[in-house]
């Protein structure tokens, strides 16, 4: 160890270990209680790190040479061959050119702890999981793939991830609490039964609670448990009565007993009010339940019941009953089948259960799933929409800066430049809306506001006025300037920029471009109406594919296949739709219909 007289750094007499080293990790000065903390004698003479950490010092040596405070935690073997944690806290000397002072802490505890943590987690079949709903995708531990029996690269969704929930109960309790947590952030804690994907049943407990962003659920995470032995050996000593007893207890589920030999059904009172049957007409037979049942439901029920009889499968089954009152409601129903000596079935006893709430539940859930798939569909959709809506801007642009090239009067180059001008600030103007569409994730009907078609027109039409000018269209319109529709601003915009550009585009060279813009007002709706000349589209072979994403139907260099399809997709998103009528060689018309 190197000495200093007169040194500022003495800490010879502090009880927490501490050296000071330079930036070649040779020690200056250390504490006495430095030796102790790594199991040297007193008299031992620490030269540099290397007495200490070994060739882990030479990291050490790379740190310290950035002259930054760190912390680091390194492993050692003890002098009794125990490992050992030690956290080195790492401080430049501001005073002192080079050097460090280093603080040892030994956090072996404290690794300890975690380490037994992280094996506790897995001896308790603990795993987590996560939902984000703005991207639509699941993360799933490994340990919670384990429990599903799906390989570590299994890819899941929200959609797999219920289907595992045993159909029945189970599903539909976990569709109610994920449909729950989704609308109202509402956290749940449930102990149901999944089929693995080798086809076992398992129980499991799910925990979850929601991520909320200005009041709506943007994603779900918890932990999955395996709970299968634990849950089983709970529910070995439960028998047929036990379940019985507790359908007789519960206010929503009714108990009937069936004698198959001599074709008599008994109900409680409770099966009267499942089925909305008064008890007086109830003749007490098995075509009395039958008679109940659901027409589209009564084969599958009926074959459930004869299945059941006949020992091939338990009687676990759904279906829908129509009550005196006209109403439909949805029955779960179960039973246990009842064996002689010679294992001919002679009753069934079981329970039956109005689930009616649940699949709404289950209807309500798939609803939001396809707002949520619709909303990332938009969102992926946004790029292609900048790039179409503003190919047309920046093309006039182009085009008019090229003809300044030219050798141009002054008054027409200054004429060029106002387009330009122009269109620059059209430029801006669809930017800003197309920031807009970037944050309409559904269709609100807050958005759909009432906007002027006249003046909507004539921005676009500045927009494409080199275009126009190129070539030489002569363009009518017949709209009162007062006229409005309901829409959004964006959408319409872009709609009106996709037709005239695909009229420009299909022109005829061989005759002058005439495009009619006109409008009709009729009861229920309003039609704007985009006529052309052009060279047409023969709807007897694409039809079908009009508005398809990708669709062409010309050979024209600049086609893309997009601006139909994102024009039929803003018209149905303003409540409205587009339709065509088009002839080859003599022209094209779109009818955009808007709800008045």
């Amino acid at each position: 160890m190197k000495t200093k007289t007169s040194s500022k750094y003495s800490l010879k007499q502090s009880a927490i270990p501490t050296l000071v080293v330079d930036k070649d990790i040779q020690i200056w000065e250390c504490s006495d209680a430095l030796s102790h903390f790594f199991e040297q004698p007193t008299e031992f003479t620490f030269n540099d790190l290397c007495d200490i950490f070994g060739e882990v010092s030479i990291e050490f040596k790379h740190k310290l040479g950035k002259k930054k405070y760190f912390t680091e935690t390194v492993q050692l073997i003890s002098k009794t061959g125990q490992e050992r944690w030690i956290k080195v806290n790492a401080y430049p000397i501001f005073d002192k050119e080079g050097f460090f002072q280093l603080s040892f802490d030994d956090v072996t505890e404290e690794r300890i702890q975690y380490s037994l943590g992280q094996k506790a987690k897995e001896l308790a079949k603990v795993g987590s999981w996560s939902v984000d709903l703005i991207n639509n995708t699941i993360f799933w531990s490994d340990m919670t793939k384990k429990i599903h029996g799906v390989p570590l690269d299994f890819v899941p969704d929200l959609e797999k991830g219920i289907d595992f929930y045993k159909e029945g109960d189970d599903r539909a309790r976990i569709i109610e609490a994920v449909s729950e947590c989704i609308e109202s952030g509402k956290s749940f804690d449930v102990e149901l039964i999944i089929i693995t994907a080798t086809g076992k049943e398992k129980w499991i407990r799910s925990i979850g609670a929601a991520e909320r962003v200005n009041g709506k659920t943007v994603g779900f995470k918890g932990v999955f448990q395996d709970i299968d032995e634990k849950k089983r050996s709970r529910l070995e000593y439960e028998t047929i009565s036990n379940r019985l007893r507790v359908g007789i207890e519960s206010a929503n589920v009714g108990v009937w007993d069936y004698d198959i030999v001599n074709n008599e059904l008994f109900w409680d009172d409770k099966m009267y009010d499942l089925y909305g049957v008064d008890k007086n007409d109830f003749n007490g037979v098995y075509e009395a339940w039958e008679r109940s049942v659901h027409p589209d439901d009564k084969e599958l029920a009926a074959t459930e019941v004869e299945l059941a009889i006949q020992g091939k499968k338990e009687f676990n089954t759904e279906f829908r009953v129509i009550k005196n009152d006209g109403s439909i409601e949805y029955i779960h129903a179960e039973a246990k089948v009842f064996n002689d000596k010679n294992g001919v079935a002679y009753r069934l006893i079981g329970a039956n259960t109005n689930v009616t709430r649940m699949k709404r539940k289950d209807e309500r859930l798939r609803q939001l799933l396809n707002i949520t798939e619709k909303q990332n569909q938009r969102l992926l959709e946004f790029t292609k929409i900048v790039s179409h809506n503003l190919r047309s801007n920046s093309s006039n642009i182009s085009m008019l800066s090229g003809m300044l090239n030219q050798d141009l009067p002054i008054e027409d180059q200054k004429k060029f430049i106002q387009m330009i001008q122009t269109s620059s600030e059209q430029l801006d103007e669809i930017i800003v809306q197309l920031n807009e569409i970037a944050k309409i994730q559904a269709t609100d009907k807050s958005e759909i506001i009432e906007i002027p078609i006249r003046a909507t027109i004539n921005k676009v039409l500045e927009s494409l006025n080199g275009l126009i000018l190129e070539s030489d269209a002569k363009i009518k319109i017949a709209i009162d300037e007062k006229l409005r529709v309901k829409g959004i601003k964006p959408y319409l915009t872009s709609v009106f920029i996709n037709l005239l550009t695909n009229s420009l585009k299909y022109r005829d060279l061989d005759k002058r471009l005439e495009l009619e813009i006109n409008s009709k007002v009729l009861k229920n709706q309003t039609v704007i109406s985009f006529k052309d000349n052009g060279i047409g589209i023969d709807l007897k072979k694409h039809r079908s594919k009009l508005f398809g994403m990708y669709k062409t139907f010309h050979n024209h260099k600049d086609s893309k296949g997009i601006g139909l399809f994102i024009t039929k997709n803003h018209m149905e998103a303003m409540d409205g739709k587009i339709e065509a009528e088009s002839t080859v060689g003599k022209g094209t018309t779109f009818n955009l219909y808007f709800k008045n």
